[in-house]
């Protein structure tokens, strides 16, 4: 469990450091939700991983979110480019 918690953890901070490190304009380009709301989305789902666990109600959110940056956000956002 400890495992698959810390797995979690890093896999919505890169998010969140992927997310950062894009341009503002291409997740406005694309019509997606702007960048930092896409950050905080990232962000919390690592708070919610660390505090209450990925395998909890809000965990299992927090997993679909993250899960939807990188299934849909981010391969439109590295597509436009920098």
């Amino acid at each position: 469990m400890l495992i698959a918690q810390v797995a979690f953890v890093i896999w919505a901070l890169v998010g969140a450091v992927l997310c950062a490190r894009a341009s503002a304009g291409a997740f406005v380009a694309e019509g997606k939700w702007n960048k930092w709301g896409w950050f905080a989305v990232c962000a919390a789902a690592a708070v919610i991983f660390v505090v209450i666990g990925p395998f909890s109600l809000f965990g299992i959110v927090g997993i679909v979110a993250v899960g939807v940056f990188f299934a849909d956000v981010r391969p439109s956002v590295a597509s436009t480019g920098r």
